[in-house]
C-alpha cells in the first residue's frame, strides 16, 4: 500500500514540474544582441511582462518594458504590448522561443515591424 501512494505521489509531483516549465521557459533574465540592456519576465497571473533590470540609461531601470505576453504555445506567446518608453508609444508584441536560450520578440507599429533577438543569461 505504502508503494503505490509513493508512486502516487512522484507521479503528480513530475506532472506539476512538466507543467510548470512547458511555457515558463521565458523566465528569468535576457540580454539583447549588442548586451546593452537585460530584462527581466516575470509572471503576472496567466500572462508574462519583462522588466528592465540593467539599461546604458539607468532612469529606464525597473520600468516594464513588455507587459501582456500571453502564452498560445508552448514556444509562442503573444497578445503583449511592447512599451517604447522614450517615445511615449506602445506597439504590438510577440515572442517565440528557439531551444532554451534564443528568444525572438517582435513589435509592430502600424505597417512596421522590428524584430530582436535576445539570449538567456
Amino acid at each position: 500500500m505504502q508503494k503505490i501512494i509513493l508512486m502516487a505521489a512522484a507521479l503528480l509531483f513530475s506532472l506539476n514540474i512538466l507543467a510548470q516549465t512547458t511555457n515558463d521557459k521565458i523566465l528569468g533574465k535576457w540580454t539583447n544582441e549588442d548586451k546593452t540592456r537585460i530584462i527581466e519576465f516575470v509572471k503576472s497571473g496567466d500572462a508574462y511582462d519583462a522588466i528592465i533590470r540593467n539599461a546604458e540609461d539607468n532612469s529606464l531601470v525597473g520600468k516594464k518594458q513588455i507587459t501582456g505576453l500571453k502564452a498560445t504555445g508552448t514556444t509562442l506567446f503573444s497578445d503583449g504590448t511592447l512599451h517604447i518608453i522614450k517615445k511615449g508609444k506602445t506597439a504590438k508584441c510577440t515572442a517565440s522561443l528557439s531551444g532554451d536560450n534564443t528568444l525572438y520578440i517582435k513589435g509592430s507599429y502600424g505597417m512596421m515591424s522590428k524584430s530582436i533577438t535576445w539570449t538567456k543569461l
